[in-house]
């Protein structure tokens, strides 16, 4: 998929994604934090 197309825009849906909870370890999916307030923070690192 061209990286032009995966772009989202304000009002877009995002995509169901997993991610490994930092306290826990566990997965979670975005898909069971609907109901909840969310805030997503994509940082860039360096390493």
């Amino acid at each position: 998929m061209p990286k032009a197309s995966r772009i989202l825009k304000v009002g877009d849906k995002a995509p169901d994604f997993t991610l490994k909870d930092a306290a826990t370890g566990n997965e979670v999916s975005l898909r069971e934090l609907l109901d909840r307030t969310l805030l997503i923070i994509f940082g860039r690192g360096t390493w």
